[in-house]
């Protein structure tokens, strides 16, 4: 992979110029922190040595290049050996953008390499230490298929509810083992999360169903992206399978007051990690940037020799703004009208919102698995080249009467002789696929459908004769989509 940090330096300057920052960062901010970087089909994320990254970018045409995480993923940890307490201390010597030299004392071991994991996604372990302990981390993808919940209200609040992430998730493992002639006590791992949009978080600890739902204390930070010339809405989440022993949801800084060129943050949650006083404040917002976010885990002591571990999740997911005077536009693609791309158009009257929109083509593998979790009946109608382009859609506000959807399909994976004239949409109802038929305009490979609900839509073709069946189900893959849209809001089990 290519060195990025020039392309890095040039976004973080751009996104300083549209944020409207009071100083441009010096020259002294090129440094170079060993960029290993690991790509999914939807983002990519660059890591260094230590664990730490500040590029999270987005994989969706059109956007190719847009900033999650121009701010920090890092951890830090205490402990106490003999009577000598250790403070919280960061695994990453230098922090990016805002540029900061950390109080690390932890050197590289072995240097972060990538490989090929089993799902063919890229997965990527290091190891550094400090003389008392030796930290292995272990980084790895996960496609869930369906997202994982990632909490909307915070725990301290009343009823909950959750919107289901991006598919692709990162786990990033932690073994921690105790080098040293002499017991250390009180270990001590905290996680702190920046995003590059964020103005609100909330910490949340209910169980909610969905995949990966036993990474159930989430630490989800949500904000405005449209400085950056969107209508985005940016989240993106912390979260792990173990009760935090201490959170905290707060700013990265004061806007226009701090430099986030350079510079360490003059208040923040990254200062209660290094105090090791988290204050338990589970919902925070701002009305401009810099909302971040940390949880603290107590591990067991450890005897010289003796390991433990820690696991955390990162997520991520993009809303598309509308407002109640929107009555149409596009997502999840631009104007040329890459597919996966989604038109829509309110006929009747609607509230504001958010729309989220995903495409994939599918695989027989992800069907099996689809199929295995309940999650869909198998379709009755015909996967022009054993591919089925599926879009989810969905609205968290609310509309009424029609909304006209205009898709965008890959010609590029139907059969050389296919009449496109000939697709239909099909719309998964809970029960049923139902087909809503469809206009077919085979020089914008578009097709567009009017429907009164939203779930997860498939452009595909008619139910074929029956004496052909047999054979397109032997021959060619079929697949159906998940039944709870993508961004739905979950309640709390319970």
């Amino acid at each position: 992979m290519p060195n990025r940090s020039h392309l890095f330096r040039l976004s973080q300057l751009a996104m300083a110029c549209a944020l409207g920052l009071s100083q441009v960062p010096s020259a002294h901010a090129v440094y170079d922190w060993n960029w290993s970087y690991l790509t999914n089909p939807n983002w990519e994320i660059g890591l260094t040595d230590f664990g730490y990254s500040d590029y999270l970018f987005d994989q969706t045409p059109g956007f190719v290049g847009r900033e999650y995480l121009s701010g920090e993923w890092g951890a830090a940890v205490g402990y106490k050996k003999g009577d000598n307490t250790i403070t919280p201390t960061w695994l990453e010597p230098r922090f990016a953008y805002p540029d900061w030299d950390t109080n690390s004392n932890f050197s590289v071991t072995n240097a972060m390499t990538v490989d090929l994991g089993a799902n063919g996604l890229p997965t990527a372990s290091s190891t550094i230490g400090n003389g008392d302990l030796s930290i292995t981390q272990n980084i790895s993808f996960v496609d869930t298929l369906t997202g994982t919940p990632m909490g909307r209200v915070a725990a301290s609040a009343g009823a909950g509810s959750a919107y289901s992430s991006n598919r692709y998730v990162m786990l990033q493992s932690y073994s921690i083992t105790n080098t040293s002639s002499e017991t250390l006590s009180n270990l001590q791992f905290f996680q702190l999360l920046h995003g590059m949009s964020s103005q609100n978080g909330v910490f949340d600890n209910r169980a909610y169903a969905g995949a990966m739902s036993d990474y159930r204390y989430d630490i989800t930070l949500g904000g405005d992206a449209s400085a950056s010339g969107t209508t985005q809405y940016d989240y993106i989440g912390l979260s792990s399978k173990t009760a935090p022993s201490a959170i905290e949801i707060g700013s990265y800084g004061v806007f226009l007051t701090d430099n986030h060129g350079t510079g360490k943050p003059s208040v923040g949650v990254h200062l209660s990690v290094e105090d090791n006083k988290l204050t338990g404040l589970d919902s925070f917002a701002s009305t401009t940037a810099w909302v971040s976010g940390a949880a603290r885990w107590d591990m067991a002591t450890l005897a010289p020799g003796e390991s433990a571990n820690i696991e955390v999740m990162l997520t991520i997911l993009t809303g598309w703004q509308v407002s109640a005077s929107t009555s149409s536009g596009i997502g999840n693609g631009s104007a040329d009208l890459p597919p996966g791309t989604v038109g829509y158009e309110f006929l009747g009257e609607h509230s504001g919102g958010q729309f989220f929109f995903s495409y994939e083509a599918e695989d027989w593998d992800s069907v099996q698995e689809m199929a295995a979790l309940g999650e869909f009946d198998l379709p009755n109608f015909q996967i022009p080249g054993g591919q089925l382009q599926l879009f989810e859609v969905e609205f968290d506000g609310d509309f009424s009467g029609q909304l006209k959807l205009s898709f965008s399909y890959d010609p590029t994976l139907l059969p050389a002789d296919f009449d496109e004239a000939s697709l239909n949409v099909f719309h998964w109802t809970g029960s049923t696929w139902e087909s809503l038929g469809g206009t077919v305009d085979a020089g914008l490979n578009t097709i567009t459908v009017e429907t009164d609900s939203l779930s997860p839509f498939a452009v595909a073709a008619a139910v074929p004769e029956p004496e052909t069946w047999a054979m397109l189900l032997a021959g060619m893959g079929l697949i159906g989509f998940r039944l709870a849209g993508r961004a739905t809001p979950r309640t709390a089990l319970s």
